[in-house]
């Protein structure tokens, strides 16, 4: 930690930067990085309109209703802008399908994009422009949060995904309604005064950790139309004696990760696309088990064991209790387990959204595979990875005495090995086939045409009216 001293508080500069930047400022690569994030979670959030407690949470908000400002995606009826982007938020991440920023291990823009288009739609409507450099700007200010933590969310247990959100959601928001600087500091002190969010949930899979993804969006629009309306709020927000680094990160950590080359280096081109609807500290031991499937006829009922090597964060996350993960009993308990995923990978050769249904749940093969799933903490893996989205290392052994080891660094949709904007197009088609609604064809393909060119887009109101 850098001692604040006299230093004026983060927030400053942070501010600055959602107000002050250009959309021709924008480097290419960050553009087509931000086209790829919005197309990918849009895709999510389809998927997630069908998935269990989203319909419940939908009928909740229509039955509280309100002024028609934002609209509820799939459904296309309008409600209040911070419902909207409640119902929205939770939705975008309820398959866990949509994007992570690794190395500050956090959902880069399952709140971020809700929360924009909800502001967007508030305001009659936003150029195609700047809706992307509202959510470039977003995605960067909650990636920098989160990476500068030095304590990692699977060991604190402070979960930035959704404590940076409120923040990130709050600037971004307050960027498209055009508020004043001095507006824009209240906007973050209330994004604070809200700001929520641990892992316990994760670790018991519950509905909560896609709710969590909802609220943030709405605090974040929330503080921005609060701020508008006169409300202040603290302003020493990041690094005051009960800022938000004091109080949730204990003072550990690393300013200069926040701050430096603001406007300069965007960490959105940093995210992964995730290939596979389940947490992403599952993801390099599927592809594992996919290599390994690709050299060898290994089957399930040749299956003596399959040892799993991680960090402990993803430890933490996906494999505690073992005889919990073992036995995932609801969806978002599959989710978060190595077991059950690993499983799955092995009997089907791959991982997709019809594995997290009720159904998929009463399938003993993938339970009996799971049994026989060990996971440890790899020293090298932990000693390299301590703190980020976790490598693995897999040994499966066979009941005639075969071995095969492999182990993954860099999962397929990384920004090492990164995946088109075509292909996450065509995922984008494959979540919509989950809509509680169903989307025409051709409205799909016309959306995949905007957001490609969404620069030229005059108003991102189209966006939601296609999603219908």
């Amino acid at each position: 930690m850098i001692a604040k001293n006299t230093m004026t508080d983060a927030v400053i500069p942070i501010v600055d930067h959602f107000i002050e930047r250009k959309f021709c400022e924008l480097p290419s690569e960050v553009v087509l990085a931000t086209k790829k994030s919005i197309l990918d979670v849009l895709g999510s959030c389809l998927a997630g309109t069908s998935a269990a407690g989203c319909r419940e949470l939908v009928s909740q908000v229509l039955y509280w209703g309100g002024v028609q400002e934002s609209t509820i995606i799939n459904d296309g009826v309008k409600v209040p802008a911070p419902l909207a982007a409640l119902a929205n938020g939770t939705m975008c991440r309820a398959v866990d399908f949509d994007d992570v920023f690794e190395p500050g291990t956090v959902h880069a823009s399952a709140s971020v994009v809700p929360a924009v288009l909800a502001a967007a739609e508030l305001i009659g409507g936003c150029d195609g422009r700047e809706f992307l450099i509202a959510v470039a700007l977003g995605i960067d200010v909650l990636c920098r949060m989160a990476v500068a933590n030095c304590v990692p969310p699977g060991v604190s247990g402070m979960n930035a995904t959704f404590q940076c959100a409120y923040f990130a959601c709050a600037g971004a928001v307050g960027r498209v309604l055009g508020l004043s600087r001095t507006e824009m500091i209240h906007s973050m002190g209330l994004a604070y005064t809200q700001t929520a969010g641990n892992s316990q949930n994760l670790l018991e899979g519950t509905l909560a950790t896609r709710l969590n993804q909802g609220l943030a969006a709405q605090g974040g629009v929330s503080a921005a139309i609060f701020a508008r309306i006169g409300f202040t709020a603290a302003k020493d927000v990041f690094e005051g004696k009960f800022g938000y680094y004091p109080v949730y990160q204990r003072g550990e950590y690393d300013r200069n990760s926040l701050l430096d080359d603001l406007g300069r280096r965007y960490e959105g081109v940093n995210v992964t696309t995730k290939l596979y609807p389940c947490c992403m500290h599952t993801h390099a031991t599927i592809d594992a088990i996919l290599a390994i499937l690709r050299k060898s006829d290994v089957t399930a009922d040749k299956i003596a064991k399959i040892k799993v090597g991680i960090n402990q964060q993803a430890l933490n996350f996906v494999c505690f209790p073992l005889e919990r993960t073992r036995n995932p009993q609801t969806i978002p308990e599959a989710q978060f387990s190595l077991p059950y995923v690993a499983a799955v990978a092995l009997i089907k050769a791959g991982v997709t959204l019809e594995d997290f249904t009720e159904e998929a749940l009463r399938n003993q093969a993938v339970f009996n595979l799971a049994s026989k799933v060990e996971c440890k903490v790899d020293p090298e893996i932990e000693q390299e990875a301590g703190s980020k989205i976790t490598p693995a290392v897999v040994d499966v052994h066979t009941t005639t005495g075969g071995h095969f080891r492999v182990r993954v660094d860099e999962r397929k949709g990384s920004p090492a090995n990164p995946v088109s904007f075509e292909a996450i197009a065509d995922k984008f088609r494959q979540c919509a086939a989950f809509a509680a609604k169903p989307i025409p064809p051709d409205n799909l393909s016309h959306l995949v045409g905007i957001v490609k060119e969404l620069e030229t887009c005059p108003s991102v109101v189209r966006i939601v009216e296609l999603l219908k």
